[in-house]
């Protein structure tokens, strides 16, 4: 198998890493500390010329060091242990978006504070800034609305369990109701295959600010939402990988729910197969935001049509071999064409490969013929 992500992947593309920067001896023991207590995979950046004396990667030039970390994306944890006002000059050329930006955490040398400054919710800065100051006993500082004020911030939620924003306007709209006072339910669909472990995460997460309801679609889109004439706030949380009506103040959190699988003939143009995703898509009312990957066998890996719609889409592709597909394609007993056969050594490419890449046995769509593309689309088994 080989795994290609084009644009602006929908699943987790960072290493799941953290660095420890350092600029002073003292902040380098420190950092040493650190990576003992609560990171013990972190790498530890420290100036060329002020060690620490522990397992470490060197530097010279901290401008440069911490642009390439940004550049790379190689840390989705970073621990700045210097000035706070040298983080920020140091990292703000490359700052991009909360979606995408990883946690920042600041704390001076002796270890008095540790300030969260980056992707506090989505990327986790808060609580790893808790986790932290727990661990040396120094002071967390988090300034972030709802979680000075005590309050379930949905992004939080978000990040526990995996889910999308889907507009992140709607998320500041949200978090600005909770801050205000306002109640916020959460309503998932309960068509989702792990709604109840969803219902219990939410739960927990709201507590006494607001209430949880497993509901239908068709249920939801009958509860009005909030309008500017409404006498009682009605902002809520909706959690669904299908595509509904959207409002200012209805957040939608996406699980990843599908892989779609797509065989296409040489030199289909993008245009074909864009078409096809889009009323796969829409036969399902699934959301584009909701899938883990897309999929196809590997002598589609440099088809340009594929891999010019994946950019446009915005997901990743992962390419399996012939050998990765037979065993498949025999155990679940799938319908071969024999000219695909024929020309590639396998002929089921959609259906196998979406099943491959969600690692299950349930088919959403199955094989669906489009203008020279085929597309299947299958469930992704709920942890």
């Amino acid at each position: 198998m080989k795994e290609l992500e084009i644009g602006a992947p929908m699943t987790e593309a960072k290493k799941n890493r953290t660095a420890i920067l350092s600029v002073s001896e003292r902040g380098a023991k420190l950092g040493q500390r650190i990576k003992s207590l609560v990171a013990p995979h972190a790498d530890c950046f420290e100036k060329e010329n002020r060690p620490s004396g522990g397992e470490a990667i060197y530097f010279d030039s901290l401008k440069n060091h911490i642009g390439q970390i940004f550049k790379d994306k190689d840390y989705d944890q970073v621990l700045c242990i210097m000035a706070l006002g040298i983080v920020v000059r140091m990292i703000a050329p490359y700052i991009e978006h909360k979606s995408k930006d990883p946690a920042v955490v600041v704390m001076d040398e002796v270890g008095h504070h540790v300030i969260s400054l980056l992707s506090g919710h989505l990327g986790g800065a808060n609580e790893w800034t808790q986790s932290i100051s727990l661990a040396i006993d120094a002071d967390p500082v988090i300034t972030t609305a709802t979680d000075v004020n005590g309050l379930p911030a949905p992004d939080v939620l978000a990040r526990h369990e995996h889910l999308l924003v889907d507009d992140f306007q709607t998320l500041i709209n949200v978090n600005s109701a909770i801050v205000g006072g306002e109640r916020v339910d959460y309503y998932i669909d309960e068509s989702l295959s792990n709604a109840e472990e969803l219902e219990q995460a939410a739960k927990a997460h709201i507590g006494e600010h607001g209430l949880v309801h497993v509901v239908s679609l068709d249920q939801l889109e009958s509860i009005p939402c909030k309008n500017e004439s409404a006498e009682e706030d009605s902002s809520r949380v909706v959690i669904t990988d299908k595509v509904i009506t959207e409002y200012g103040h209805q957040l939608i959190l996406r699980p990843r729910t599908y892989t779609m699988g797509i065989g296409c003939r040489r030199d289909t143009p993008k245009e074909l197969i864009l078409d096809a995703i889009q009323q796969s898509l829409a036969a399902h009312r699934l959301s584009p935001k909701s899938l883990v990957t897309a999929a196809s066998v590997i002598v589609k890996q440099d088809e340009v049509g594929l891999l010019a719609a994946m950019q446009i889409m915005g997901w990743p592709i992962v390419f399996y071999t012939q050998d990765d597909m037979a065993p498949l394609i025999e155990e679940q007993e799938l319908k071969e064409s024999n000219f695909v056969k024929g020309t590639i050594g396998v002929g089921n490419v959609c259906e196998t490969t979406a099943l491959l890449a969600a690692k299950s046995r349930t088919l959403i769509q199955h094989k669906t013929i489009y203008p020279k593309t085929t597309v299947a689309i299958a469930q992704v088994t709920s942890k």
